[in-house]
């Protein structure tokens, strides 16, 4: 994969998150990882006027590589950064703030299903990253001891980050992760969750860790990504 083409994909999902309210003009960011070369999306841009000549490139270090495009990378750079260096394993990070998803983080509950089969399949759970201010390392610093074993967590008081080896599924993780919590949401309101039985639970948590495997080694033209071609 080019890196012309990442950018066209980043664009792709920065538009569709925002038709979906998952952003707005002055938050959330997507990252790509193409060989040695770090793209992300341009601070303070709306999403739907957004073109790929306007996402930046760096290095590994936050270095910017194009800087006469004029464009500031997001101000989460720090975080995605730290998100690869976490998980070499992947190629995209989305950090967004859907409205249901980021309740929980806002609430600093991890969504934890207990009752809803298909939520424990794919993500067993979406634990909490500690607090860190949005900008700064601080908030990256909790992805050691959380990251490497989900692909999925959630920002306290912040929004939601995914990962994935291909954009495409990070983006299909982070539609997963919405609908989850509206789900969890509107189950409280209705009185809370019927728990599966708890001898039947190991199943589901098996089930978890064989999708997250598939993800991990899954993917879209991973070997192409690692060469930057």
């Amino acid at each position: 994969m080019t890196i012309q083409e990442a950018k066209e994909l980043m664009i792709k999902v920065a538009r569709e998150e925002d038709r979906m309210d998952m952003v707005n003009t002055f938050e959330g960011n997507i990252s790509m990882r193409v060989g040695e070369v770090y793209l992300i999306t341009p601070s303070q841009v709306d999403k739907q006027l957004m073109t790929t000549d306007m996402i930046v490139e760096t290095d590994g270090e936050g270095n910017i590589l194009n800087p006469e495009n004029g464009m500031k990378p997001s101000s989460e750079l720090k975080m995605h950064l730290q998100a690869y260096r976490v998980r070499p394993d992947i190629h995209a990070v989305i950090h967004n703030h859907s409205a249901y998803a980021t309740a929980f983080a806002v609430a600093g509950k991890p969504i934890a299903p207990k009752g809803f089969a298909e939520a424990m399949e794919i993500f067993e759970q979406i634990p909490i990253v500690p607090y860190g201010t949005p900008g700064t390392q601080a908030i990256a610093d909790g992805f050691a001891a959380v990251l490497p074993d989900y692909n999925a967590v959630l920002l306290e008081n912040h929004g939601v980050l995914c990962v994935g080896p291909t954009i495409d599924l990070a983006f299909t993780e982070a539609r997963a992760v919405e609908k989850i919590a509206k789900t969890m949401i509107m189950a409280q309101l209705l009185g809370g969750e019927k728990p599966i039985p708890e001898e039947q639970q190991p199943a589901l948590t098996e089930i978890a860790k064989s999708i997250k495997k598939k993800i991990v080694q899954g993917g879209l033209m991973i070997n192409e990504l690692e060469k930057g071609e």
